[in-house]
């Protein structure tokens, strides 16, 4: 009986974001026409208290009242079915106070009920506030609510029974008026608190006190006799009572019904009545059509006073106040980090707050449009706000995180991260910005803040691993801080973070592998990553081994010939001789190469090299031997046929290979049965000479092999084999027995009394240890045995129990050693060592000590370093306890040998400082520190010496005047002394020590003045008399001995000409006494040797530069003074000084080839020098040649795995002797580069690449010319579609050449510092676009280029890409160097490489393409990175490119405005149009849309028209109903 209004005249529909995250999706309050027209009298902060009266002045509809209808209001059908969703079957019954929690995002049937009567402004009406709460912390989509009943259904339930009553009181006697009982059938809704509305109220008649506010009924409403419907009339009485009388319709005079029945019979009449129903809908749907413009502005800003604007935000923070009447005063000055800071201490919920962002977001953003300036600048200053938000928005969020003292922390930050949660979601954030501070403040979090940025993060995990410049951050981050704790000794304590953070790693490996694609961050956290994973092979695993294969093809050697992987090996194999030592050989190694028999083939022959001299270099190898020999591994095979193929003529190569068979006999991994058995096959032993020293290497191994190793059976058939060879067993068993028997004697253990030995004197250990290096292997083994394991182990601990002994302690002990050191079986000094770690004896744990101090490569190999030292360091603790000051010959060598040691810097500072204070604790601090005539007593010639030490021991310090007076004093009888070779030289050197002591950094500047005026002497003692003890007992340090013997690189090229004397071999001295091994005499005693000799070792492995230049300044020196007259004997003429320099520059060169090869290719003007020098060099790279000069060709032809150092300073040294500062030497230096390039070309050519190894060791000038040379070649053999048609055997052979051009180039990338970047080649780039021309061709003609191109050339281009990416990922930032645009590029093509790859999926290369685009990639500059998007975010949607140029999808960035061309005017023509009969839809045409974000608001202005919303209603064809 009643009709809906119009949708123009409808009340506000609740808006919705178009974003979807469903974060802000709540129910919009409404509000009723009392909130729109306030009393004026009332006040903005008593306007709850006056909410019942302000709802009771509104008027009411009798009729309506009386006949219970439902409430009339604007809007659809669907809006008023959500209104009034809480209606239940029952009647109306009104919805309860405390909903559920389903019920939250329901909208409740409004409180205010309109009278028809009063005919009220339709257009300014709005919802009322509902008065359910919504729960903020639900993020998921509303569901549509369900539809209730077109009418009441009664509720066939029985009542509720009646609550028991009391016994009624007494009646009242008077009359009352008739009270009628509402039916229980009868609707209710809610009044909101008015009077119940029953038509007009009484006169004089107020609200009842017991009436109930709340419900109002429908269709229901008491005779009062006021109401419109008891007024009786004749047309009341005739028709009926009616809300709105109906339109009076013409009377008709007949039906219609004979008319329109045949015609709806007939067959077409289904299609005509169709047809008539379809232009109805069509017109009825152009009639409604919203045309009007929109006119939507945001809410306008006022200026309030701090006492309105602090009641506005409290009605903000208020639900029930809805936000159309808030949004008329909008105060300014509320905007950034005051409005985050406002809505949280107001407690504002969420969608109001995000609301009000909105609101003075979109104001700020419009005041830059309205300052009438350009387009960019308006775009600068949107982006320029968006990034200050940002801003207020992390500091808000940090700064409620970092106040955890404060009250309600928790639910202060609960509150931040969700409004920052939604700000996020609804894209009013910077959203790269925003994800950026996140992952720094992650990077800097410490283990206490951890956990929350671990919560705040995972909230964003999904988009942060969606771009690389993100996700691979993230992964970084979270790799640090779980490895860090993984690895920290208080690991226990942080378990349940470590446990977090090790599902969150697990997590991330499955969900982002490619985030993990990092070389220098997979390199530091690999091991602990596996260590973490390895105990669970599951599917976390699997992909951590995938991420290691992807990582290793790009960080390996790009070229996969057995020569690099040689090179390789043998690089790694000499930096095990290096400091610092490492204690993971074989792990080391075994990453090199999977390939097991060149790895033991290499092995083999750098342990048998002539070049490698070291004794450590057997039992590396050994080790890594031992480490790969496995059921599936034949080591004894491999080593027979390396014996089989390499001869070894030199006799220290077999020695070398028979010590290391036996390291491997000891341990069973080297099998003698099988070794016989290879013997017998091969004919066994027949010529005498087969079994002589000389004889073959695979013969002479039986006699070699320890007899031991042999059983009963094995020991005869090898006796047989040896007799046939003319070698007799029992004279070898007999010589082991004599050198046994003469060891007893001379360590004076008791032997048979009948022994003619005992007639004749003790054999000299010097003598013994000479017989024993020359003896057979087998009896080394044997005589060290019985060293190690029974004399150490047995009579030597009881002759020290049992007082028996007829030697010392110490001589025995250094006899000992002295002879397993002949023997070379370190094994077995390793075995005694342990033994002799648990003494007691000071000194003789001090010698255990110096022994594994000089010795420590060795050790280090053998595995035994570092538990030795923590055996001995134990021993300490126990012997300071018992000893005190006693124990101090212990810590010192322990304080020496701790810094060498990796791992234990803070034991080495620890025993450092025990040594000093140890030095101080028998001396007496005193406030004047030395009296003055403590130098007057030491002149005194009848003093006794020991009592100036005891007075001298009673000080610890004293002030530079008199320690320098001492400190003369002292050194001029100590030169007096040398002169004479007095005793009293070690007394002396004992107080210049102690001196030390008082002033460390004055005493060795004073040492260093008087080494120089040493150094000026004409006419002194040898340097050798004087220095060794003055080192050896830590006066004179090797820094200061170096730095004195040659202060500068000038200096070693010339020696000065008015050097005569013993001045002018001063450098060759100090270097002959670094090399020649020193021998006890009356001065310096067994222990003070060995302790120089720990020095002489430890120069030539810390001090290698300097000692360099020393060599250089000592060859100068000595080719000068071969034209003084008359000639001086010079140190250098003696052939065993030639023979230790061979040596120590053999070894220098090997330890630091570039320091070499900088040093001895100093220019000097001294032809005889250069001569020298090139002498030296030459016999370095061809032991058996004399010398001379070689070119390079030769140099290239002789180069190989072992030898590549000595090349690369013979290479050095031929390219620097003409000085490029003049003409002439410039000219003369490009001459010797173009040389060396042809004599290159050549070596490619003959496939000889191993020399390619040397040559990042060169000068830069160098490599750089050789390296673009090389990548110019080998750039231009790659094939282009313009070659077409395909040459076979030319592509053959232009593969191979690439392949040897790219080892050149591989070599020198690999070899260049981290800090040495070579940028992008253009050229490179078009090579890259060839290829990728050629993949996207589909012509017959172009496949077997194509199969060329997949099979060949693209895996050398990759490779070649693979080595740059590999340098960028190591560099810092790599955004600043040169050629970021070629690198974009080729990213570019990169892209489209991998999209063409997919149609060729049994390739395999696009995984590794996709590998290399993503480190190139990394830290690419912003601007480049936005120019990779452009190019190819038009053109694929493929999310590997999105994840590589790190950019997302914008749902509203790519909206199109569609504009159709206005419908035919014709009924007919729109019904054709409409059915599709007789033409199609109108034409579309697309411009951009900007979509607003900022603008997007459910409650804008308080102005309600026909088309204000934020988007306008025109863009979606809408209508009124």
């Amino acid at each position: 009986m009643t009709s809906r209004p119009p949708l123009a005249l409808s009340q506000r529909q609740p808006q919705r974001t178009l974003t979807g995250s469903g974060l802000s999706q709540r129910p919009v309050p409404q509000r009723s026409l009392s909130q729109q027209y306030p009393p004026q009298s009332q006040s903005p902060i008593r306007r709850s208290d006056s909410f019942s009266s302000e709802q009771g002045g509104d008027g009411s509809d009798g009729a309506q009242s009386r006949y219970g209808t439902t409430p009339r209001r604007g809007g659809s059908k669907l809006k008023l079915e959500l209104a009034n969703d809480g209606i239940i079957h029952a009647g109306f019954v009104e919805s309860p106070q405390n909903p559920d929690p389903l019920s939250a995002n329901k909208v409740f049937t409004p409180s205010r009920v309109m009278s028809m009567t009063d005919a009220p402004d339709l257009a300014d009406m709005s919802p009322q506030t509902s008065r359910c709460h919504t729960v903020d912390t639900d993020s998921a989509p509303l569901p549509m609510p369900p539809r209730r009943a077109r009418f009441a259904v009664p509720d066939k339930r029985f009542p509720p029974p009646l609550p028991p009553t009391n016994a009624p009181g007494k009646k009242d006697p008077r009359s009352k008026s008739v009270a009628l009982d509402v039916p229980n059938e009868a609707p209710r809704y809610s009044t909101m608190g008015k009077q119940e509305l029953c038509g007009t109220l009484r006169k004089n008649e107020g609200p009842r006190p017991h009436a109930n506010p709340s419900p109002g009924y429908a269709d229901f409403s008491p005779w009062r006799g006021g109401h419109p419907e008891d007024q009786f009339s004749d047309n009341i009485i005739r028709i009926g009572y009616f809300d709105k009388a109906p339109a009076q319709l013409a009377q008709e005079a007949t039906s219609a019904r004979a008319t329109l029945f045949p015609a709806l019979k007939h067959k077409s009449g289904l299609h005509t009545l169709s047809t008539i129903f379809t232009g109805i809908l069509n017109q009825r749907r152009h009639i409604g059509q919203i045309t009007s413009p929109s006119t939507f502005k945001p809410p306008p800003r006022v200026t309030l006073t701090d006492t309105k604007r602090e009641a506005w935000l409290k009605d903000l923070a208020n639900s029930t106040i809805p936000l159309r009447r808030l949004s008329r005063t909008i105060p300014h000055g509320i905007r950034g980090r005051v409005l985050l800071d406002q809505c949280l201490n107001k407690n504002v919920p969420t969608d109001r707050a995000v609301w009000l962002a909105k609101c003075v977001g979109a104001n700020e953003i419009r005041a830059f449009k309205r300052k009438g300036v350009n387009n960019t600048f308006v775009m600068g200053g949107e982006v320029k706000w968006i990034r200050d938000w940002t801003l207020c928005v992390e500091q808000f969020v940090e700064g409620v995180i970092s106040a955890f003292t404060e009250p309600e922390w928790k639910a202060k930050v609960t509150y931040a991260i969700r409004l920052a949660t939604h700000l996020y979601a609804e894209h009013l954030l910077d959203r790269d910005h925003y994800m950026e501070w996140l992952i720094a403040s992650l990077e800097g979090s410490n283990e206490a803040k951890l956990p929350m940025w671990l919560l705040l993060v995972q909230i964003y995990w999904k988009d942060m691993l969606k771009l690389r410049r993100h996700g691979r951050r993230l992964v970084t981050t979270m790799l640090s801080h779980h490895c860090s704790i993984y690895d920290s000794p208080d690991r226990d304590v942080l378990l349940p973070l470590s446990t977090h953070l090790g599902h969150l790693v697990r997590s991330l490996i499955s969900a982002s592998p490619d985030s993990f694609v990092h070389p220098t961050t997979w390199s530091r956290f690999r091991d602990s990553l596996q260590s973490f994973l390895s105990p669970i092979p599951d599917l976390t695993y699997a992909a951590f081994k995938t991420i290691d294969y992807r990582i290793d093809s790009l960080t390996s050697s790009s070229v996969r010939t057995r020569p690099a992987i040689r090179s390789t090996l043998v690089a790694m194999l000499d930096n095990m001789l290096r400091l610092p030592f490492k204690d993971d050989v074989s792990v080391q190694i075994r990453r090199a190469t999977k390939n097991t028999p060149v790895l033991i083939r290499t092995t083999l022959e750098w342990c048998t090299s002539l070049h490698r001299s070291s004794n450590a270099k057997t039992y590396v190898a050994a080790t890594i031997l031992r480490s790969i020999s496995d059921p599936e591994t034949d080591l004894t095979s491999e080593i027979l046929s390396f014996l089989d193929t390499d001869a070894l003529q030199e006799s220290p190569r077999k020695h070398s290979i028979y010590h290391l068979v036996s390291e491997l006999v000891r341990t069973g991994h080297f099998s003698v049965p099988l070794y016989i058995q290879w013997l017998i096959a091969r004919g066994g032993l027949i010529d005498p000479s087969e079994a002589q020293p000389d004889g073959p290497c695979s013969m002479r191994l039986l006699v070699e092999i320890p007899a031991r190793s042999f059983n009963d059976s094995m020991r005869n058939l090898r006796a047989s084999l040896l007799r046939r060879a003319s070698f007799s067993v029992e004279d070898e068993e007999n010589d082991i027995g004599t050198a046994i028997k003469c060891i007893k004697h001379a360590l004076s253990v008791p032997i048979d009394p009948n022994d003619p030995m005992l007639q004749k004197p003790p054999m000299s250990i010097k003598k013994l240890a000479r017989r024993i290096n020359l003896s057979s292997r087998s009896l080394k083994f044997e005589v060290c045995s019985w060293l190690a394991n029974n004399f150490v182990d047995g009579f030597l601990q009881r002759f020290q129990s049992e007082k028996t002994y007829l030697a010392p302690p110490q001589k025995c002990l250094d006899m000992v050693r002295r002879l397993l050191e002949a023997g070379q079986d370190f094994t077995m000094l390793d075995t005694a060592l342990s033994y002799l770690a648990n003494s007691s004896n000071v000194e003789t744990l001090s010698y255990c000590v110096n022994t594994l101090n000089l010795h420590l490569p060795v050790f280090f190999a053998i595995g035994s370093a570092k538990p030795l030292f923590h055996s001995f360091y134990d021993r300490l603790r126990t012997v300071s306890i018992e000893q005190g000051v006693g124990a101090r010959p212990l810590l010192a060598s322990l304080a020496n040998l701790a810094p060498r040691l990796p791992g234990l810097e803070l034991v080495a500072s620890q025993l450092r400082n025990e040594l000093l204070l140890a030095d101080r604790s028998n001396a007496v601090d005193a406030s004047s520190p030395l009296s003055d005539n403590m130098a007057n007593q030491l002149q005194d010639d009848e003093t006794e010496l020991g009592e100036q030490i005891e007075k001298l021991a009673n000080y610890t310090s004293a002030d530079h005047h008199t320690m320098e007076r001492l400190f003369h004093t002292i050194v001029t009888k100590l030169v007096g002394c040398w002169a004479k070779g007095d005793e009293r030289q070690r007394p002396y050197s004992i107080m210049l020590s102690r001196l030390r002591v008082f002033d460390t950094q004055y005493f060795d500047t004073l040492m260093k003045d008087w080494v120089q005026y040493i150094r000026k002497l004409t006419k002194r003692a040898p340097i050798a008399q004087m220095y060794p003890l003055l080192v050896s007992s830590g006066c004179l340090s090797l820094t200061t001995l170096l730095a004195t013997a040659l202060r500068s690189q000038n200096q070693a090229a010339q020696t000065p000409s008015n050097a005569i004397g013993s001045a002018s071999t001063y450098m060759q001295e100090i270097l002959q006494m670094l090399m020649k091994p020193l021998d006890p005499d009356h001065i310096l005693t067994l222990d003070d040797c060995y302790q120089f000799q720990i020095i002489q070792a430890q120069a030539r492995l810390e001090y290698a530069k300097e000692v360099m230049l020393l060599i250089r300044g000592s060859l100068a020196e000595y080719a000068a003074s071969r034209n003084q007259q008359p000639p001086r004997p010079q140190p250098l003429d003696d052939e065993k000084v030639k023979s230790h320099l061979f040596e120590l520059l053999r070894d220098l060169i090997l330890i630091d080839p570039q320091a070499a090869s900088q040093t001895l290719s100093l220019k000097s003007p001294d032809a005889k020098l250069a001569t020298l020098i090139e002498t030296l060099t030459t016999k370095l790279l061809v032991p058996q040649c004399g010398g001379g000069q070689k070119t390079f060709e030769q140099v290239l032809e002789l180069a190989n795995e072992f030898t590549l150092p000595f090349c690369q300073v013979k290479l050095s040294l031929n390219l620097t002797i003409h000085d490029p500062s003049t003409p002439e030497g410039a000219e003369r230096l490009q001459s010797q580069f173009e040389q060396l390039s042809i004599a290159m070309d050549n070596a490619i050519e003959a496939d000889n690449i191993i020399w390619t190894g040397m040559l990042s060791y060169l000068s830069s000038d160098i490599t750089l010319h050789l390296k673009n040379r090389a990548e110019a070649r080998f750039l231009d053999l790659f094939p282009s579609i313009k070659d077409l048609p395909f040459n076979e055997m030319e592509s053959r052979s232009n593969i191979h050449m690439a392949e040897n051009l790219l080892t050149v180039v591989d070599s020198v990338l690999r070899g260049a510092p981290p800090s040495k970047i070579w940028p992008f080649s253009t050229g490179m780039a078009d090579r890259l676009t060839d290829l990728w021309e050629i993949l996207g061709s589909a012509t017959e003609e172009c496949a077997p280029l194509k199969t060329a191109v997949l099979t060949h050339w693209l895996p050398l281009l990759l490779s070649y890409l693979a080595l740059q990416a590999s340098q960028l990922s190591a560099v810092m930032d790599p955004s600043k160097l040169p050629g970021c645009d070629t690198r974009a590029r080729v990213l570019v093509i990169l892209a489209g490489i991998v999209l063409e790859l997919d149609k060729h999926p049994t390739s395999h290369l696009g995984p590794r393409v996709f590998d290399i685009a993503l480190v190139l990639a990394d830290n690419l500059p912003e601007e480049s990175r936005l120019q990779c998007v452009r190019a190819v975010k038009d053109y694929t949607a493929d999310h590997r490119l999105r994840y590589l140029f790190s950019f997302s999808p914008d749902p509203a960035e790519n909206f199109m405005l569609a504009h159709r061309e206005k419908p035919p005017a014709g009924i007919h023509e729109r019904r054709m149009m409409a059915m599709s009969l007789g033409m199609g839809m109108p034409p579309e045409k697309l411009s951009p849309y900007a979509f607003r974000r900022w603008e997007i608001l459910n409650e804008p202005t308080p102005n309600v028209g026909e088309n204000d919303t934020s988007l306008s209603l025109t863009l979606f064809d809408a209508r009124k109903i």
